[in-house]
């Protein structure tokens, strides 16, 4: 991703704990395709812990994004938080997975962003209806009205085809 801020240059730290900031807003979101972030005022705390052959990322994010509503698709803010870690150590790259990023040896920099974006989107909470959430919001009634008046045939006349017609009458007697 082009999100140069968010890559950690830990070839010269010395070993210990070393603590970062970062704000993520609108533009982070805007590298990443199909994101459903369409704003956002994120601060994220990143304590790195150096030893000698790895790195522990604790991350700790608190803020908020702006989202759509599940019921009417009005936008909204909607606060987010977690605290999520991840570890980081050379080696085979194959061997990467949710937990753990694994570089080539003699990398002296990690590019946080396409964890950082992952652990905020598992921060939006899986239904996003702010109605329920506090009543000082209110579903677009327009748009609520216009589902409502869909109508969905609910006994569609039947096609009669034959072949269908025939698998019916197949009796399956196993005697």
């Amino acid at each position: 991703m082009g999100n140069k801020q968010f890559v950690i240059q830990f070839g010269g730290l010395s070993v210990g704990t070393h603590d970062y900031e970062f704000e993520v807003t609108n533009t982070f979101f805007e590298s990443f395709e199909y994101s459903e972030v369409h704003k956002a005022n994120i601060k994220v705390k990143l304590e790195v812990v150096k030893q000698n052959n790895l790195l522990t990322l604790n991350f700790e994010i608190g803020g908020t994004i702006g989202v759509d509503c599940d019921r009417c698709l009005a936008e909204f803010d909607i606060p987010v938080s977690s605290k999520q870690s991840l570890v980081v150590k050379h080696g085979d790259v194959e061997e990467t997975n949710d937990d753990i990023v694994v570089l080539s040896h003699g990398a002296t920099e990690v590019n946080i962003s396409q964890p950082l974006y992952e652990f905020i989107n598992l921060a939006i909470p899986v239904r996003k209806v702010p109605c329920e959430i506090s009543k000082k919001y209110k579903c677009d009634t327009e748009t609520l009205n216009r589902l409502n008046n869909i109508s969905i045939d609910e006994n569609p006349e039947e096609e009669n085809n034959p072949l269908w017609d025939k698998l019916k009458n197949i009796n399956f007697n196993n005697n």
